[in-house]
């Protein structure tokens, strides 16, 4: 019996994995190259970016549940 913190792992969770591989690298490797941007300041912006969603996504979720 699986439990609920146990994961198995399906095709179509490696397909989305795939895609967020070729997007990450198209944001954080091919766009500083091809525009001349620093690759340091993609990194940074990713990351920041990526926290004020999760802060942002949290506290609405915890708004409403």
């Amino acid at each position: 019996m699986l439990h609920r913190t146990d994961y198995v792992l399906r095709l179509k969770d490696s397909i989305i994995g795939l895609q967020f591989l070729f997007v990450a690298f198209g944001a954080l490797v091919l766009v500083p190259m091809l525009t001349g941007l620093d690759s340091n300041v993609a990194l940074f912006t990713a990351g920041a970016g990526t926290l004020i969603f999760q802060l942002v996504t949290r506290k609405l979720f915890l708004l409403f549940f």
